[in-house]
């Protein structure tokens, strides 16, 4: 493609947002040139206090992910001789991983967060303003362009620009797990400590044929194989509507902070001897920053998915994948939803 057509198609693609949020279709421009507009839908958010909670996982809950973790990413490397272990990224990168993650009491100052991810839809009236760029809505797999889907193929960055352009930012990922728990001391997922995996958009752990049919694909990326398969039980075969899973709220009001698309969260994802899972980190108002001189850090990933086994979307725990999510990427399964600061 031509610089001439690609400045085309991109032409084309924004006028079909600008109808889209605007309500004119062909023709709807009249002779006098006058746009007739119709009315967007106003983001609703909804407000967290200020407050201490115990963020982070202890040592039963901890050893529960990794089994969990082992059952549906089964090593292909045997196993380690001194303990009988499966040799893979559950007993070695994600329990490392974990130890570091134990339970802490955390403060962080009063803020408002998306009640629902932020989708399609809201994301072309961004476009549409000129204040985000149109690549997630073209580089992607054109099958998730959905206007009632929740964004997905969207870099950290892009998400972090459409944040801004509302007057928001993303949510550090204390402020994320806060608005999942709140202050349950006991709570693994937004509604409390109960397991209801019909009750949220999950998938399942990828079929042992697929991954024997797949693994010469593997890429430096999440390697699809350990993604995992869609999964219907939970009513919805891929992505849903945003906030379609209401009965899955968490305590202030949120929606789908367990499962139907991940989401990207403010702190980068390091793990350096001195800074792993929560190390080192305040424990008032605590936010990661990347290494300096970093280009693409990771980022912390939280919240589970429509690909990803039902444990992923524990509202204590990070997705195992996290160090393979730089920034600079997009991911079918990760999403966004942003946050304000009340101070």
């Amino acid at each position: 493609m031509t610089v001439r057509q690609d400045y085309a198609v991109r032409a084309s693609l924004v006028a079909a947002s600008l109808a889209a949020v605007t309500g004119v279709a062909g023709g709807a421009v009249g002779e006098s040139g006058r746009v007739v507009r119709v009315a967007v839908s106003r983001r609703v958010e909804v407000f967290v206090p200020a407050g201490r909670f115990v963020m982070g996982v202890d040592e039963d809950a901890a050893l529960a992910a990794v089994q969990q973790c082992e059952l549906a990413y089964p090593a292909i490397s045997g196993t380690l001789p001194t303990t009988g272990k499966p040799v893979g990224f559950c007993s070695v990168d994600y329990e490392a991983e974990l130890v570091h993650m134990r339970r802490r009491s955390v403060y962080v100052d009063a803020f408002t967060i998306d009640r629902d991810e932020v989708s399609v839809a809201d994301y072309r009236v961004c476009v549409a303003a000129g204040g985000c760029d149109l690549d997630p809505l073209i580089s992607g797999d054109e099958r998730y362009i959905h206007d009632d889907w929740p964004l997905v193929n969207v870099t950290w960055l892009e998400a972090g620009d459409y944040c801004r352009w509302r007057g928001a930012r993303l949510p550090t990922e204390a402020e994320w797990e806060r608005a999942a728990r709140g202050d349950d001391l006991e709570a693994s997922w937004p509604w409390g400590g109960a397991e209801r995996p019909r009750d949220f958009n999950h998938g399942q752990p990828r079929a042992e044929a697929m991954r024997e049919i797949e693994r010469p694909q593997q890429t430096l990326l999440v390697p699809s194989p350990l993604l995992g398969d869609p999964d219907d039980s939970d009513g919805t075969v891929l992505i849903a509507p945003a906030g379609k899973y209401v009965w899955g709220e968490g305590p202030y009001g949120t929606r789908d902070q367990a499962g139907n698309v991940a989401e990207w969260t403010a702190d980068a994802y390091l793990h350096d001897d001195n800074q792993k899972g929560y190390d080192n980190l305040a424990a008032t108002n605590p936010l990661r920053e990347p290494k300096p001189g970093e280009l693409t850090p990771a980022r912390v990933v939280r919240g589970g998915s429509w690909r990803q086994p039902p444990f992923v979307a524990h509202a204590n725990l990070r997705d195992p994948f996290n160090r393979l999510y730089q920034q600079n990427l997009r991911f079918s399964h990760i999403g966004f939803r942003c946050a304000r600061a009340l101070r």
